[in-house]
C-alpha cells in the first residue's frame, strides 16, 4: 500500500486513460459481429471409382460395395452440413451433385438397390435361390420367377408415380427370344425373401403387369440394362391402405424363353461388387400427401438454440449445459426444421447428450418437458424467466447414468411429449420444436453448441403420418441414391479430380466436368461417368447425343453427352471472409495416376510445383495453396481430408501428405465399419470448425513480458485460423526505454510497435524478426525432451509419468481417441506430436522423425524468473497446450515441461488444428513464486483452461513435484470457478494459530462472456482463503453456505484480492474484492480471533446498473493507497471497469473510479472498523469535465466544495467502446 499526498489526486484527474488497451479476450484478434451468420460446413465427397474398387480382397464384398454401405450410413445420420459428391472420370471427375444443405427438400428421382442377400432371388420349378451371385430371369423354356425387394422407399402413400424402371447389370450376353412380364407383390410392406419352396411364385401379384417381351436383349456382362416403365405396378402397390412411405416393396419378374437358348442373368447383391439391382422412381411431389413413416435426427445448430436459465431467472449459455439445481433452474433446447408431419404418430423419440466431463455422483435426475408451441422461436440471451414462463407439456423424468467425458447418453422415450406437439393444429413440418429441462438432482454436464457443435444435443424421432406436399425427398435421399449408382472402372486421376474440385469451390469455368471422360477413354468407363450436375454451374444445358434416353444415361448412346463451353461453376462459398468451413473428403484405394492437370495447376498457382511422381505431380501444391485464406488462388479456403481404403503404402503416403499439407485428417480403413468411423470422425470435425476470420496483421502479444536486471523476456503468440496458435519465449536486453537484440540493435520497429524484421533475438541462430515461430526457446527444443504428466501430489519426473507413446498409463481415453477410426494409432501419433516429433512435417523437408520446434501459445500467462544462484536462473512459462515449461534463462534450453494428465485430452484438437469455435485453453492463468525456508513454490492458475490451482515445489530446478491441487467443483469448492484470480500469498492468525495463506477470488463464470445485463453467477462468487502449505480451505465468503454470507455476493470475482498489511507486521489486515456485478467489498481481518469474529465484511460500493449500458464489470482487483487530507485519512480505492470478454463492445458506459474508504480509520465503539452505506455513482464526483483547476476562483471553489462533499470521483470513458482492459 502506498501513502500519497493530495497532489496525487490532481495528477490522476489530469492523466489520460488508455483506450482499448490490448488484452483479453480474443475478439481483438478474431473480430466479431453482432449479426454473425452461421454457415453449415461444405463437404464435397470425392469417391474413387477406379477399376480396383471392384476388388473383394479375399472377402465377399467389393471395395466399392463396402464404400457405398459406409457412405450411405454416414449420410443417413449426418446433421447440419452441406454435402456434395464427385467421382473419378478419365480424365478428371464431374460434380455429381453440388454441395447443398443435406436436409433441403428437392424434386428428384429416387433410387434404391437390393441391399441384402434376402432381397433378391429367383425360383425355378418351386426351388428358390437367394444366396447367389447372379439372378436368373429366364432359363431355357422353364418358367422362372425372380424377385427384387427394395427397402425404405420414401414414397408417401398415394403419390402419383410419373416413371419407374428397374436397372440391372447384365451377367452375360443373351439375345434369345424370351417372354418377360413385370408385376409386383401386392402387399403394403413386403417381407424378406425366404428359401421356402414356391415362396416367390406363390406371392400375390398386382393386377398391373408390364410386358417386356420386346427390346429385352441383354448386353455382355458388366453392362447396364433397364426395364421398360413399370409405373403402373408401383402405383398399385403404393396406393394400398397398408402402404406407408419408407416401407418395402418387391418387384416380380416372370420369364420364359421360347427356345432353350434363353438365359437372361443379372448381377445380384451377393456378387458383392456394388452392382445390385436398382429401382429408379420419380413421383409428383405435389401429390405426396399420404402416409409416410421414418426416422429422423436433428442437432442443435446455433448457440441461440440452447440456453441456461439460472436460479435468478437470467439466461445465458457457456460451453457446458449444467444440469444442477443450484446453477440452473431450467435449460432450453430448440431443434429447427423438424420435418415431422402434423398429426404424425411418434413411436419412439429421445434426446442424446455428450458428457462434458466425468461425473458419477448417484441420484442424478431431470424432468424433460416439451415447449407447448407450434413453432418455437430461438432463445434470447440476457432475458429473464422466459423458460419459467413458457408453456410446457407434461414431462418425463430421466434417471441420468454416470457420465464419462465425451461419451454419449440417451434419455428415455419422449414420444408422448412430441406427439402432443406435432398433434397441435398449428404444427407444420419444418417447424422448430423445443424442450425445457428442469428439476435437476445432483450434477451432470453436457456439451452445448458453443462447447462443441459436433457434440451438441441431438434429437432422434421415429414416426408415421401424412406427408407434406413438396417436402418428402431431400438432398440426403438423392445423395444416397447417387452413391448407389457408383460403379468401379477406369484409372485413379486423383490430381485431376482435386483440380476440378478446386475449380468448383472457386466458381471457375467447368473443365473435366464438360464431358463424360476424354474421347480416348474406353466406352465402359465413359458409360459409367457423367457430366457435372446441372445445378452445379451456370451456362447451357448438357447436350444428349441422338438416341440417348435421359432415363438411361448409362447406355452407350449417351457417352458423348457434353456441356457447351462457357459453363461456370457456382461456388458454394458466398462469403469469403466468414465462410471458411469448406472441405474435400477424398477416398482412394490406389496410387495416383493418369494426371493431366500439372500444367493447369501451375498456371492456376502461377508457380512451378515441387517434384513428385507424375501421377501425384502438383497435387500437394494445390491442396496446400487452397487450404489457407491468405494464399488460396481460388478465393475460398478449403481443407482436404483423405481416406486410404485397402491402399498400399505408396498410395497411403500420398494421401497422408495431401491431408497433412492441407490441415485435414488422414484415415485408413479396410472394411465398412472402419470407413463409417472415418466418415463420422470427419463429419464431427468439420462441424467444430469456426468460420471466424483471423486477421493476419495481428502478429504478437507484447504485454506478457518479464524484466530481470537488464534482461527482457517476451512471451509471444500469433493468432491463427486453427486451434494451433504458435507460441514462443524470446530474450532481449533493455537499456532505458530501448529494447535491444543480440547484435546491439534496436529490436522494436517504432512505426509498428512490433519487432523489427531485421531484429535477432538472443538464443536464435538466425535473424527471427517479427515471426513468432522463428528463433527463441522453441527453436532449441530437442527431439529427446523431458516431457511429463502428473495426476496427483508427488514427484513428477519419473518414467511412469513420461509423455511417450510407449507409456501404457496414457490410454486412448486419456488422449480422447476412443470412437475415432483408429484409436490406438491416433493415440501413438498424438503422443509423438506432443513430445515434439515433427509427425506432420511442418517444415516440408520430408523428415517426420525430427523435432517440430513448436510451443503452445502463452496468451495470458506471464513468465516467471526463479534464481537458483549466481547467474543461474530459470524462466517458467505456461501455455495453452497445458504445459508448464522451465527454460535456462541464459541459454534458452528446456529443462522440462509438465502437464496435468487431464489436459492431454486437448492434444487431439491441437494436432488436428481445425478452426475452432473457441480457443482451447490449458495453463493460462497467473503464476506466483513463493520462496521460504530454502524452498521454492510456484502457484499456477488455469484461467479459461479450468477450475484448478496447481502448486509445484520447484526447489530442484530439474525435478519438480506437485505439492497439492485445489480442484474447483470438488467437495466444499463448488463456488470455485475458472481460476483467473492471482493468488496472494501472505499470513493470517486464525484463532491463535499462524497460517501461511493463499487468498483468491472465486474465479470466473464464463456465462459472463455473453451477459448483456447484470446477471448473477453460479460459480466464482466467493473470496477464498487456503492454507498455502497444504491447500486446505480455511475460510470463504459468498452469498450462502460460507463462513461469511453476504447476500450481495452474487457475481463472480476473477480479479486478485487486494491485501493490506496496514501495520507491516506480516499479517494481512484488510482485503478488497471486486466482482462482475460492478461491486466492491471490503473484509477486515481480526488476527487472532476465530469464528464470526475472525473476518467481517460488507459491500462498500455498487457501481453498475440493471440496464445494458450500465452493465459494468470489474475483471481486476483494486489498487489501494492511503491518503491524508488535512485531518482526514482514507484509503483511496481505485478500479476501472471494462468488459474484457467482449473488448469490442460499444454499449456499456465504462468508468474509472476512486472510492474514499474512511471506515478503516473510523472504528466503532467496539473498536471494529466501520462500513459506509453502499456507495453509488450518485455519491461520487464526476471528474470527467471538472473545474477543480479552473482559473476563476469562484468556479474553482464551488467545484472543490462539491468534490469534498463526495465519497470519491469517477471518470467517464468518453470514446465509444473505450474501456479499462488491464490492471
Amino acid at each position: 500500500m502506498k501513502r500519497v499526498s493530495p497532489a496525487w489526486l490532481a495528477s490522476l484527474f489530469l492523466c489520460a486513460v488508455a483506450q482499448h488497451a490490448t488484452g483479453d479476450d480474443l475478439d481483438i484478434f478474431l473480430g466479431t459481429s453482432n449479426a454473425a451468420q452461421t454457415y453449415n460446413p461444405n463437404v464435397l465427397f470425392i469417391m474413387d471409382t477406379s477399376g480396383s474398387m471392384g476388388s473383394k480382397d479375399g472377402g465377399s464384398e467389393s471395395r466399392m460395395l463396402r464404400v457405398q454401405n459406409a457412405l450411405k450410413d454416414a449420410l443417413a445420420s449426418a446433421t447440419n452440413i452441406n454435402a456434395g459428391l464427385m467421382r473419378f472420370s478419365d480424365h478428371g471427375g464431374p460434380i455429381l451433385y453440388p454441395t447443398t444443405n443435406i436436409d433441403q427438400s428437392i424434386d428428384a428421382q429416387l433410387s434404391s438397390s437390393t441391399n441384402a442377400s434376402a432381397n433378391d432371388g429367383y425360383e425355378i420349378s418351386s426351388s428358390v435361390y437367394t444366396n447367389t451371385d447372379e439372378i436368373i430371369l429366364s432359363f431355357s423354356t422353364s418358367p422362372v420367377t425372380s424377385a427384387f425387394r427394395f427397402e425404405d422407399l420414401n414414397i408417401p402413400r398415394g403419390a402419383t408415380i410419373t416413371s419407374a424402371y428397374l436397372k440391372f447389370t447384365s451377367a452375360q450376353y443373351n439375345i434369345a427370344s424370351t417372354n418377360i412380364t413385370i408385376a409386383g407383390e401386392l402387399t403394403g410392406d413386403s417381407s424378406a425373401l425366404t428359401s421356402a419352396s414356391g415362396s416367390i411364385s406363390g406371392k400375390t401379384q398386382t393386377a398391373a403387369v408390364v410386358d417386356w417381351s420386346v427390346d429385352n436383349d441383354f448386353p455382355s456382362d458388366g453392362n447396364d440394362v433397364s426395364s421398360p416403365d413399370i409405373a403402373p405396378v408401383i402405383q398399385e402397390i403404393i396406393d394400398q391402405s397398408s402402404w406407408c412411405g419408407n416401407n418395402a416393396l418387391t418387384v416380380l419378374i416372370n420369364g420364359e424363353g421360347t427356345s432353350t437358348s434363353s438365359n437372361r442373368r443379372v448381377m445380384a447383391y451377393d456378387d458383392g461388387t456394388g452392382t445390385a439391382p436398382q429401382l429408379v422412381i420419380s413421383y409428383d411431389q405435389t401429390s405426396a400427401t399420404g402416409c409416410v413413416a421414418g426416422e429422423a435426427q436433428y442437432q442443435i445448430a446455433d448457440s441461440y438454440d440452447n440456453v441456461e436459465e439460472a436460479t435468478n431467472g437470467w439466461e445465458s449459455t457457456g460451453r457446458e449445459l449444467t444440469f444442477r439445481d443450484s446453477s440452473n433452474s431450467y435449460i432450453g433446447l430448440r431443434f429447427t426444421d423438424v420435418n415431422i408431419p402434423q398429426g404424425a404418430t411418434v413411436t419412439n423419440a429421445y434426446l442424446e447428450f455428450t458428457a462434458y466431463d466425468t461425473d458419477t455422483r448417484n441420484g442424478a435426475t431431470m424432468l424433460i418437458r416439451g415447449i407447448d408451441q407450434d413453432n418455437v422461436s430461438n432463445f434470447r440471451y440476457h432475458s429473464r424467466n422466459d423458460l419459467r414462463n413458457i408453456a410446457k407439456t407434461g414431462g418425463v423424468t430421466w434417471s441420468i447414468p454416470d457420465f464419462r467425458r465425451n461419451r454419449t447418453y440417451q434419455t428415455g422415450d419422449l414420444s408422448s411429449i412430441i406427439n402432443g406437439i406435432v398433434g397441435r393444429s398449428g404444427w407444420q413440418a419444418g417447424n422448430a420444436l423445443g424442450f425445457v429441462l428442469s428439476d435437476f438432482d445432483e450434477l451432470r454436464g453436457a456439451y452445448s453448441y458453443s462447447g462443441k457443435p459436433s457434440r451438441a444435443p441431438r434429437l432422434y424421432i421415429e414416426f408415421n403420418g401424412n406427408a407434406t406436399a413438396g417436402n418428402s425427398l431431400s438432398v440426403r435421399d438423392l445423395l444416397i441414391s447417387q452413391v448407389d449408382d457408383l460403379s468401379a472402372n477406369g484409372l485413379t486421376p486423383i490430381v485431376d479430380t482435386l483440380y476440378e474440385a478446386a475449380l468448383y469451390y472457386g466458381g471457375r469455368q467447368v473443365d473435366y466436368g464438360l464431358t463424360r471422360g476424354n474421347s480416348s477413354v474406353s466406352y465402359s468407363v465413359r458409360r459409367s461417368t457423367r457430366v457435372s450436375h446441372r445445378d452445379s454451374y451456370t451456362g447451357a444445358d448438357s447436350v444428349l447425343p441422338y438416341g440417348c434416353d435421359p432415363e438411361n444415361l448409362s447406355d452407350y448412346d449417351c457417352i458423348n453427352e457434353y456441356i457447351p463451353s462457357g459453363a461456370q461453376y457456382i461456388s458454394p462459398v458466398t462469403d469469403l471472409q466468414c465462410q471458411t468451413n469448406n472441405h474435400i473428403v477424398l477416398l482412394s484405394d490406389g496410387e495416383a495416376n493418369n494426371n493431366h492437370s500439372a500444367a493447369k495447376i501451375q498456371a492456376l498457382l502461377n508457380s512451378n510445383c515441387q517434384s513428385s511422381s507424375s501421377g501425384e505431380y502438383c497435387g500437394l501444391d494445390l491442396v496446400t495453396n487452397i487450404s489457407k485464406s491468405a494464399t488460396s488462388v481460388i478465393g475460398p479456403k478449403v481443407t482436404t481430408h483423405t481416406i486410404g481404403f485397402a491402399a498400399n503404402n505408396n498410395a497411403n503416403n500420398f494421401l497422408y501428405r495431401l491431408a497433412l499439407q492441407s490441415g485435414g485428417g488422414f484415415y485408413t480403413a479396410n472394411n465398412s465399419t472402419d470407413l463409417l468411423n472415418a466418415f463420422e470422425t470427419i463429419l464431427r470435425a468439420v462441424k467444430d470448425v469456426n468460420a471466424t476470420f483471423v486477421s493476419p496483421g495481428v502478429a504478437v502479444n507484447q504485454l506478457n513480458r518479464l524484466t530481470h536486471q537488464d534482461e527482457l523476456y517476451y512471451a509471444l503468440f500469433k493468432p491463427a485460423e486453427g486451434t494451433l496458435w504458435p507460441g514462443n519465449l524470446k530474450k532481449y536486453r533493455i537499456s532505458g526505454d530501448t529494447v535491444y537484440d543480440q547484435n546491439g540493435l534496436a529490436a522494436i520497429d517504432t512505426n509498428t510497435g512490433f519487432f523489427a524484421d531485421s531484429s535477432h533475438s538472443y538464443w536464435s541462430l538466425f535473424q527471427d524478426g517479427a515471426d513468432v515461430r522463428e528463433g527463441g526457446a522453441a527453436s532449441l527444443l530437442p527431439l529427446t525432451r523431458n516431457v511429463y504428466f502428473f495426476d496427483g501430489p508427488g514427484s513428477i519426473v519419473s518414467g511412469a509419468n513420461q509423455v511417450h507413446e510407449n507409456n501404457s498409463a496414457i490410454t486412448t481415453a486419456t488422449m480422447d481417441t476412443d470412437g475415432e477410426a483408429d484409436p490406438q494409432g491416433l493415440r501413438e501419433i498424438l503422443l509423438k506430436w506432443t513430445r515434439g516429433v515433427d509427425i506432420k512435417d511442418y517444415d516440408g523437408d520430408g523428415n517426420i522423425t525430427e523435432s517440430r520446434l513448436q510451443m503452445g501459445d502463452p496468451i495470458h500467462s506471464q513468465p516467471v524468473i526463479v534464481n537458483y544462484g549466481n547467474n543461474d536462473s530459470v524462466i517458467f512459462i505456461a501455455t495453452n497446450h497445458g504445459f508448464l515449461h522451465a527454460f535456462d534463462a541464459d541459454t534458452g534450453t528446456e529443462y522440462y515441461s509438465v502437464t496435468p494428465k487431464s489436459l492431454l485430452s486437448n492434444i487431439k484438437d491441437f494436432y488436428q488444428d481445425n478452426s475452432s469455435y473457441r480457443h482451447i485453453y490449458g495453463l493460462d492463468g497467473h503464476m506466483v513464486l513463493r520462496e521460504f525456508n530454502n524452498k521454492k513454490y510456484l502457484y499456477v492458475g488455469m484461467r479459461r483452461g479450468g477450475r484448478d490451482y496447481y502448486v509445484f515445489d520447484i526447489t530442484s530446478k530439474t525435478s519438480p513435484s506437485l505439492v497439492f491441487k485445489i480442484e474447483g467443483g470438488s467437495t466444499g469448492l463448488d463456488k470455485l470457478g475458472q481460476t483467473w484470480s492471482r493468488p496472494i500469498i501472505t499470513k493470517m492468525n486464525m484463532g491463535g494459530t499462524s497460517y501461511n495463506v493463499m487468498i483468491v477470488g472465486g474465479g470466473y463464470d464464463d456465462t459472463q462472456d455473453t451477459n448483456q445485463v447484470k446477471t448473477a453467477d453460479a460459480v466464482g462468487n466467493a473470496v477464498m482463503i487456503f492454507n498455502a502449505d497444504t491447500g486446505a480451505l480455511l475460510w470463504q465468503a459468498s452469498d450462502s453456505g460460507a463462513d461469511l454470507n453476504l447476500s450481495e455476493m452474487q457475481y463472480s470475482i476473477p480479479g486478485h484480492i487486494a491485501a493490506i498489511d496496514r501495520d507491516s507486521d506480516g499479517y494481512v489486515d484488510h482485503l478488497y474484492a471486486t466482482d462482475m456485478g460492478g461491486q466492491i467489498f471490503r473484509f477486515d481481518v481480526y488476527n487472532g480471533e476465530s469464528g464470526s469474529d475472525f473476518i467481517k465484511g460488507q459491500r462498500i460500493a455498487d457501481l453498475a446498473g440493471a440496464g445494458n449500458s450500465d452493465n459494468r464489470h470489474f475483471y481486476y482487483g483494486v489498487d489501494v493507497a492511503e491518503v491524508a487530507l488535512g485531518s482526514s485519512n482514507f484509503y483511496a480505492v481505485v478500479v476501472g471497469s471494462g468488459w474484457r470478454a467482449n473488448p469490442l463492445d460499444d454499449v456499456v458506459n465504462d468508468r474509472f473510479y476512486m472510492i474514499k474508504d474512511t471506515g478503516v480509520f473510523t472504528p466503532d465503539t467496539n473498536g471494529d472498523f466501520t462500513f459506509p452505506a453502499t456507495i453509488t455513482e450518485n455519491d461520487l464526483f464526476d471528474a470527467t469535465s471538472h473545474s477543480l483547476t479552473h482559473s476563476n476562483d469562484s468556479t474553482r471553489e464551488l467545484a472543490i466544495t462539491e468534490y469534498e462533499s463526495k465519497q470519491g470521483w469517477f471518470l467517464k470513458m468518453q470514446t465509444s467502446g473505450e474501456k479499462i482492459l488491464s490492471s
